[in-house]
């Protein structure tokens, strides 16, 4: 009994010092290992967002014609006529604007023919909420080559996910639909700030794993630095919340629903396979947005298609 007690042992301890203890070792330098490239890959994330906030320049001003139809929305005064002088001046949102009015989300028996009728059947705060969504495209542009085409890949993905968190609040009670649009425009408004800066850092902007990672890291950030800049200290929370799949307030609101939005904006999208199922979201569960298609997708979403398509082609237009 002693000896096999004794070989056991002997086993036991040979196994541990040529097998489990080496692997044990490999683990533990390798957890090391990550968590020192995670805190230099920090502190490169964190000079990134010093550029940005140190550079002026990488931050997009707020629109002066949104500013001047927010005066008017402001104004006792203000009149579809006059909102609609301010619109009219700026051929792209006038165009919008009336194209939008026409469209089937806003269908009408006689279709409006000039922008201060378009503005009477959209109501001037939804005209305001609606010029805000297309003027924020002014933030989804650069001139530099290197981050060019991945400006538009993000402003195409926000269009995307504001037109479905757009449709999707009708059915949440404290969120209005052009609210929602402008919400989907403005939770990734920070990205093109990061990746203009990215151009100092090849080795990140070139590779795509890191390049999202940064992204991620600082859309927040940089995001809620330019609402406020912009005087929408509301929509801060928004932009804080991106990607913070488990949100659980006690009373679920825009930031919940741009959660689900963005989840269906990211299907077909190599970024998809990073979404946890609908049913791992506490906001999926707060907000009553229907029955979910045989791909486990909202029903509501699939039978509006044609009305989503036509939106995104609106904004992306």
């Amino acid at each position: 009994m002693d000896i096999t007690c004794c070989f056991v042992k002997k086993t036991i301890e040979k196994l541990y010092y040529e097998c489990f203890r080496p692997r044990y070792l490999a683990l533990e330098t390798g957890r090391l290992a990550l968590n020192v490239i995670k805190g230099l890959m920090d502190k490169i994330y964190e000079d990134v967002y010093l550029s940005i906030k140190n550079n002026k320049a990488l931050l997009p001003a707020m629109p002066d014609v949104g500013l001047k139809i927010l005066s008017a929305l402001n104004d006792p005064k203000g009149n579809t006529k006059m909102f609609a002088k301010i619109i009219e001046n700026d051929m792209g949102l006038a165009g919008f604007i009336l194209k939008t009015s026409r469209s089937l989300r806003f269908l009408t028996r006689i279709p409006p023919k000039n922008v201060e009728r378009a503005v009477a059947v959209l109501g001037m705060r939804e005209t305001y909420h609606l010029s805000l969504a297309f003027l924020s495209r002014t933030a989804f542009q650069s001139s530099n080559p290197a981050v060019k085409k991945q400006i538009k890949d993000a402003y195409q993905f926000s269009t995307k996910m504001a037109v479905m968190a757009c449709f999707l609040a009708e059915k949440v009670p404290n969120v209005t639909p052009s609210d929602a649009m402008l919400g989907g425009l403005f939770q990734d408004i920070g990205v093109p700030a990061i990746l203009g800066a990215l151009d100092k850092y090849p080795a990140i902007l070139k590779d795509d794993k890191l390049r999202k990672n940064c992204v991620d890291y600082l859309a927040p950030k940089v995001g809620a630095m330019i609402m406020k800049a912009w005087g929408f200290d509301d929509k801060v929370d928004l932009v804080l919340n991106r990607k913070n799949w488990q949100l659980d307030n006690e009373q679920a609101g825009l930031a919940e629903l741009m959660l689900i939005a963005r989840v269906h904006a990211m299907i077909g999208t190599p970024d998809f396979k990073d979404c946890p199922p609908l049913f791992k979201i506490p906001a999926f569960h707060k907000l009553n947005l229907g029955e979910l298609g045989p791909d486990n997708t909202l029903q509501v979403l699939v039978d509006s298609k044609q009305e989503l398509d036509e939106m995104q082609g609106l904004l992306a237009a």
